[in-house]
C-alpha cells in the first residue's frame, strides 16, 4: 500500500558530464537497485515520512540517473539489495572513521548493509551536488541525524535533506527538499514483540495490535507501526528522544498521523508512505 503518489523508475535529475563516468567507475559494487517484489523472498517493510504537500509525488529511482528528465524538485527513494562484488569497493567511498566503524561489526551481512546504505547515499547526493561521491562531507546534528556539511557544500546543504536505513538484505535512502525520513525492517515474529509495543507505542496503536489474533498479521502490523514511527522521528531530526508514544497511526489504509504532539503538528504537515515485499499478509498491512 502506498500513500502519496509514487512515480516508479524516474531519475532524480538530468545527467551532467561526469555522472556517466561515475556510474562506469562504480560498476561492480555489491549492491543493485531493488526493482521488483520477487527480488526479496523474506518479508520486509518500508515506510517514509516527509514534510510538505502530499500532492507532490515521491520518485522511486535507480542508483544512477539514465536519461535527461529533471525530477530535482521531487522527493526520491532508493532501495538496494546485495549483488556480487567486494564490500571494499563500498568502503572506498567512505571516510576512514566510518571504515573503521564498519570493520568492527561482527557479521558480513552487517558490514554490507551499513556500508551499502552509506555509500549509496553519497552516490545519490553526488549527482545533486556535482561532486565525486568520495568528496561528500557529512556532519551530525545534536540528535545524531546526518546532514550535509555547509562548510563544504555551501547553501545547497541547507536545502537538501536525506535519510538512510538498513536491515538484513535491504538498504534505503530518501532525499528531499524538506525534512524526510525512511526506515526498512525485516518482518518477523519475536518473543517479546508485545512487550516492546507496550513500552514504545501509543495507546491507540497498542489497542489495534491487541485486537489482531493471527501471529503473522500482528507482526506485519507491528512493523507497519514501527517503520512509520522510525521514519517520522528521523524526519523531525529528534530521533528516539521524540518518543514513539507522542503520535499515532491508523492500523489500516492510508498512513497518516491520527494524533501528534503540538510541537510537530498539525497532522497534515506530514506525508507518509509504506511499501512491503515478500510474504506479507494481504489484508492491508503494512
Amino acid at each position: 500500500m502506498l500513500s502519496c503518489d509514487l512515480v516508479v523508475n524516474c531519475p532524480l535529475r538530468a545527467f551532467r558530464s561526469g555522472v556517466i563516468a561515475l556510474s562506469q567507475s562504480l560498476t561492480g559494487l555489491p549492491l543493485r537497485t531493488l526493482q521488483q517484489s520477487g527480488d526479496l523472498i523474506a518479508p520486509h517493510a518500508a515506510a517514509w515520512a516527509r514534510e510538505g504537500d502530499p500532492g507532490n509525488p515521491v520518485v522511486l529511482q535507480a542508483l544512477f540517473a539514465k536519461d535527461g528528465s529533471d525530477q530535482s524538485g521531487a522527493p526520491t527513494l532508493w532501495f538496494g539489495i546485495p549483488a556480487d562484488g567486494s564490500v571494499s569497493s563500498l568502503l572506498a567511498l567512505l571516510p576512514e572513521a566510518e571504515r573503521l566503524e564498519i570493520g568492527r561489526l561482527r557479521s558480513d551481512q552487517d558490514r554490507w548493509s551499513v556500508a551499502a546504505a552509506r555509500a549509496a547515499a553519497r552516490i545519490l547526493l553526488s549527482q545533486l551536488l556535482d561532486c565525486p561521491a568520495r568528496d561528500i562531507s557529512l556532519i551530525r546534528s545534536d540528535r545524531g541525524k546526518p546532514r550535509l556539511d555547509p562548510r563544504y557544500h555551501g547553501a545547497k546543504a541547507k536545502h537538501l535533506h536525506f535519510s538512510i536505513s538498513h536491515t538484513k538484505e535491504l538498504v534505503a535512502v530518501a532525499i528531499g527538499r524538506s525534512p524526510i525520513g525512511i526506515d526498512v525492517e525485516a518482518v518477523r515474529e519475536f518473543p517479546d514483540m508485545m512487550q516492546v509495543a507496550r513500552m514504545q507505542f501509543a495507546r491507540e496503536m497498542l489497542h489495534d495490535l491487541l485486537a489482531v489474533e493471527a501471529d503473522t498479521e500482528r507482526a506485519a502490523l507491528f512493523f507497519r507501526f514501527w517503520t512509520l514511527g522510525e521514519a517520522f522521528i528521523k524526519a523531525t531530526g529528534e530521533g528516539i528522544a521524540q518518543g514513539l508514544q507522542s503520535f499515532s497511526f491508523p492500523a489500516h489504509g492510508r498512513p497518516a498521523l491520527t494524533r501528534v504532539s503540538e510541537l510537530w503538528g498539525p497532522p497534515g504537515r506530514w506525508c507518509f508512505g509504506t511499501l512491503g515485499w515478500g510474504m506479507l499478509p494481504l489484508n492491508g498491512y503494512p
